[in-house]
């Protein structure tokens, strides 16, 4: 299927100062616009003034052979208001338009106000389509009025082959119905801009153009779609989304085709933290495999533990975190091993957040290694920096920037390199990867796309098409148990969850989680980054007098023991947290954690409670020694802990506020 996608219009619109070059004489903008575009809609839908025939003809001759044009019909003509022009009827104004005939992929009209579908609509339409097809036209019936939009008239409309024109203005009111061998689309940028909403309508339209369709002449397929948009930047946008090449123009280097709008977040993660801060202090370990245990046992000597991160040297060898130290050894003999030293990575990580604040509107540090930054303010003063850094230089200095190919960072993509740079240059060469996003959970996953050293952009206009293919577990609170669950009722991507019934995912998941689990496979969910106090988490831990793996024993000292000493922090503190986890050490110091992450955030007691017989049954604790460890001892748990993350204030900050299902409708 061929595409002619083209803005309305190319003369006194409001993105014109930006597309053609300074200085260029008006009479010169359809050429210079028809060697970027292939195609423009004339709208004289609401003119009454009419380009002479000499205009038609020069319009049509100094645009190249294959370019084409659509033009909707004036209203006055439609409607056979005779005082208002000299054309009289739509046969004249067709006849009018001769010099363009050979270049006009078709003629748009809408129907007159004073008749409707069952009064008069009918003749009217085939009494239009047949005028249409005697001059050798085209025609796309764009109506206004959602009593047209019933299968009635679809069925007209397929005997004469006219199309029905789509409009993303009018998607809530009507079923985008395929009526003759071409689309008729028109997207508007506010609506693109508010929505994300130009994925659904090229999906829908390439779902279309694979389908048969009956025609005057038979079953076929659809040749054609014209696409019409209101700016360029859309344009892009769509030739994206249908892997097209993007058109580039003057000022294409100025004002970027995705120019950011709406939330931008940022999660940075940075990789192999706790390896990469040991190379700072000892850089001859970078290039060697090497871990970072877990242990009670000094550096030189270790023997016993687990790994808490290692090297992507080691990695290649097959180590993992939280494996033991005894399988790390047998799977890359050669490791260099050393201790955690939590302080030594807390003043490096103290480091990289300083750096980050710097390109912050909020910082929100997530953990020693990673932070959500919303810079959403901050991106839109750069890229306006970088726009009026050469809108104000003189033609001169514009044409030697130009022709010496200066590099302008003023895009995205540059702004997060920045990030990169200034975390490398400033912490010793630590490398971390990025993940931008209108969403903290869409930037979550997008920085973890590419590692080490990763970028992944994912532009507002695209969110749905990144998130579609991935596995629902990508998404950070989806657990095992939860991934199970909707495998059973037949969900296995974010695209399946997106498209889930709401009220099926409130039956199995409640409320919360459900709404939850729709918003993010949706694009919806905007969770605010918020500055965190200076403790990330909470926690509290004992060793057991005596070692056991009795899980009826173990949450009983859990409930009992732990948990009013860690709620009594929790309450003097005046926080409120989002997840909770509990961590098991071993006999032989390996040390393993399972945490679950509530949907909102909680203040109360009994929220711990109910978590921690769920989180301790995805341990292996009984009937293990032969299938895990060579020593029945080893299985044995020696220590406990409970700790509590995602904290925040409640006396200090503002809880967003919970949308209700009627604010996605």
């Amino acid at each position: 299927m061929k595409y002619y996608i083209g803005c309305s219009g190319w003369k006194n619109q409001f993105w014109a100062r930006d597309f053609y070059p300074s200085g260029l004489d008006s009479k010169h903008f359809l050429s210079y616009y028809s060697k970027v575009f292939d195609f423009v809609h004339i709208d004289l839908s609401n003119s009454t003034y009419f380009p002479s025939y000499t205009t038609l003809k020069n319009w049509s001759d100094e645009t190249p052979d294959d370019f084409r044009f659509t033009v909707k019909i004036p209203q006055f003509i439609v409607e056979n208001r005779h005082d208002v022009g000299k054309i009289k009827n739509n046969g004249e104004f067709l006849e009018y338009l001769a010099p363009l005939e050979d270049k006009t992929l078709c003629v748009i009209m809408s129907p007159p106000k004073t008749i409707s579908l069952i009064d008069e609509g009918i003749e009217w339409i085939e009494s239009t389509s047949n005028e249409c097809l005697y001059h050798g036209y085209s025609v796309v019936f764009e109506f206004n009025d959602s009593s047209w939009y019933q299968d009635l008239t679809y069925n007209i409309l397929r005997k004469y082959n006219a199309s029905f024109a789509w409009s993303d203005t009018g998607y809530r009111y009507y079923y985008p119905a395929v009526t003759s061998d071409f689309i008729f689309l028109r997207l508007s940028s506010r609506t693109c801009e508010k929505n994300n909403n130009q994925y659904e309508w090229i999906k829908l339209l390439k779902q279309k153009g694979k389908e048969l369709i009956s025609t005057r002449s038979g079953e076929k397929r659809v040749d054609f779609a014209v696409i019409v948009a209101d700016t360029p930047q859309i344009i892009n946008s769509i030739h994206k989304l249908l892997d097209l090449q993007n058109k580039k123009w003057y000022n294409s280097q100025i004002q970027s085709p995705f120019l950011w709008s709406g939330r931008m977040i940022i999660h940075v993660d940075m990789n192999a933290f706790f390896p990469a801060c040991e190379e700072i202090r000892d850089p001859t370990l970078k290039g060697r495999p090497h871990a970072v245990i877990m242990t009670p046992e000094k550096d030189g000597n270790i023997t016993r533990g687990a790994v808490a991160s290692c090297s992507y040297e080691a990695r290649k060898y097959g180590v993992r975190s939280a494996m033991s130290l005894l399988k790390a050894k047998e799977l890359c003999p050669q490791l260099i091993l050393k201790p955690v030293d939590k302080q030594y990575y807390s003043q490096i990580s103290h480091q990289v957040m300083m750096q980050l604040e710097e390109y912050a509107d909020i910082l929100e540090q997530a953990s020693i290694d990673e932070a959500y930054i919303d810079c959403t303010n901050k991106i839109i003063q750069y890229q306006q920096g970088m726009v009026q850094y050469l809108q104000f230089r003189s033609e001169e200095e514009k044409e030697v920037i130009m022709s010496n190919k200066v590099q302008m960072q003023f895009t995205v993509e540059e702004y997060a390199n920045k990030i990169k740079k200034s975390i490398k240059e400033q912490c010793d060469g630590l490398l971390c990867s990025i993940g931008i996003a209108p969403t903290k959970s869409a930037a979550k996953i997008a920085s973890d796309f590419k590692k080490p050293d990763g970028l992944t952009i994912v532009y507002s206009q695209n969110l749905l098409h990144f998130l579609e293919p991935l596995e629902v577990d990508k998404i950070t609170g989806i657990g095992i148990k939860t991934n199970q669950i909707l495998k059973e009722i037949g969900i296995k991507t974010i695209g399946q969850l997106a498209k889930c019934d709401i009220q099926t995912l409130i039956d199995k998941f409640g409320k919360k989680n459900g709404l939850w689990m729709w918003q993010v496979a949706n694009g919806k969910d905007n969770e605010p980054v918020v500055t965190r106090e200076d403790s990330l988490s909470l926690s509290t831990e004992e060793t057991l007098q005596k070692p056991t793996k009795n899980k009826t024993v173990i949450l009983e000292y859990l409930v009992n023991e732990l948990v009013d000493h860690l709620y009594d922090r929790i309450k003097s503190k005046g926080y409120e947290f989002k997840t909770v986890g509990i961590k098991l050490m071993r006999l032989d110091f390996a040390v393993e954690t399972r945490e679950t992450t509530f949907s909102n955030y909680h203040n109360d007691k009994e929220s711990i409670i109910a978590v921690l017989g769920p989180l301790l049954e995805k341990f292996q604790l009984d009937d293990v020694e032969n299938k895990v460890f060579s020593k029945g001892e080893y299985s044995s748990i020696r220590k406990l802990g409970i700790k509590v993350s995602n904290l925040y204030k409640k006396d200090n900050k503002k809880l967003p506020s919970q949308k209700t299902l009627f604010d996605y409708l």
